[in-house]
């Protein structure tokens, strides 16, 4: 018996060492550790450890809760056997900041500038493919995962090995897949909270939020749109070409010219009876590329960023969807994808720096911070509107 009881409590000592960085059923498991402790220095009891093996048991049985479509809305939940609360990595020690003028925040391989002018760690997922500035940090992902880097510098896991992800326009809502399972949760600088789960067919990709739906691809059988909180009834468009991105409540797509022709058309894409369709269908003019790189749209889908081979072209949407050819050009040969700053300012790059385009046709030349390393890219920032594609 007192084996027993030293062997508890030395098992619950460790648990308790380090305080705790979260506010969620470990971290309440770990409260309840340090209070039975003190119990115990008092009466010695082992009655109150194995009340606390019963309370550990608890949590980790919330491995096996999951989302509504099969279980309890909010519910933390484990992916690809992570733990319920993954391992936090340590904050970074405090950092002088000034204005770095850039807008956004810069990023190479796992180091991160911020536009305060400090420098963070993008660790935990492998070689960083993506990242997106949120309200409240950053969610980043690559070959490992996907993690919210907070702004001390320290980071949580937020899904496993799965590189199928799509964040909302505002930055709070997070899609993933996870085997034939597509989830949306909440995301914040406390971990993720699952709201629903969706059986799914096999390879499919979120790829932007319209309204409470996601739209997700699949590459032979084109788009479609998914109602999280219904059952999932396939309604695919293959006439659709591609998906640029969109505000949360209008998206701007690709479609084939009716008349045939290999140019595509821009088109304003609106859930149908028969899934997304296009609404609007503009000018097929422009010189348009297919994929999604870089940050395209403004945050609130007033203006697209067309990067060309000597310079980036403006476009506005509103126009162009009416078929109407209206755009301005930002003379840059842009070494990197461009990004939107705010609404009326795009930022793309040459050898003298980053240079901001506004939709005035002005430019500004903003020299680079010191340290970044070469093949930087620009950190796209997700507020109420912005595309995440």
């Amino acid at each position: 018996m007192i084996m027993l009881e030293d062997s508890l409590r030395n098992m619950f000592a460790e648990r308790v060492e380090s305080p705790p960085l979260l506010r969620d059923p470990a971290s309440v498991a770990i409260g309840r550790g340090r209070a039975a402790r003190r119990r115990r220095a008092v009466a010695s009891s082992v009655a109150a450890a194995l009340a606390l093996v019963f309370t550990v048991g608890g949590i980790v049985g919330l491995r096996d809760i999951t989302a509504p479509g099969g279980g309890r809305e909010g519910s933390t939940v484990a992916f690809n056997g992570q733990p319920d609360v993954a391992p936090t990595s340590p904050p970074v020690e405090p950092q002088p900041t000034v204005d770095t003028g850039i807008g956004l925040d810069l990023w190479a391989g796992e180091r991160l500038w911020t536009t305060d002018g400090r420098t963070l760690r993008l660790t935990g997922v492998g070689t960083v493919s993506r990242i997106y500035r949120v309200p409240t940090g950053w969610v980043y992902g690559g070959t490992a995962g996907v993690r919210f880097l907070r702004a001390d510098g320290s980071s949580i896991s937020l899904s496993g090995q799965d590189e199928r992800w799509v964040l909302s326009p505002g930055g709070d809502q997070f899609a993933f897949v996870v085997d034939t399972a597509l989830y949306v949760a909440r995301v914040s600088a406390t971990g993720l909270a699952v709201r629903t789960r969706t059986d799914v067919p096999p390879g499919i990709t979120p790829v932007a939020f319209l309204d409470r739906s996601v739209v997700i691809s699949d590459e032979t059988l084109g788009f479609d749109l998914l109602d999280p909180a219904a059952t999932y009834q396939p309604r695919w468009n293959g006439e659709i070409a591609g998906v640029i991105g969109g505000n949360g409540k209008t998206l701007t797509g690709l479609v084939p010219p009716a008349g045939g022709g290999t140019a595509p058309c821009l088109a304003e894409l609106v859930p149908g009876d028969d899934g997304l369709a296009p609404a609007r269908v503009g000018t097929c003019a422009l010189d348009l590329a297919r994929g999604t790189t870089g940050d395209r749209i403004t945050p609130d889908g007033g203006w697209l960023a067309e990067p060309g081979a000597n310079d980036v072209r403006l476009v506005d949407l509103a126009q162009a969807v009416a078929g109407r050819n209206g755009s301005v050009l930002c003379r840059v040969r842009s070494t990197v994808p461009p990004a939107w700053a705010d609404n009326r300012t795009l930022l793309v790059a040459d050898d003298r720096g980053v240079v901001r385009c506004g939709v005035d046709g002005k430019e500004r030349v903003v020299p680079l911070p010191s340290g970044v390393t070469a093949r930087w890219q620009f950190v796209p920032k997700l507020t109420s509107g912005q595309p995440a594609g």
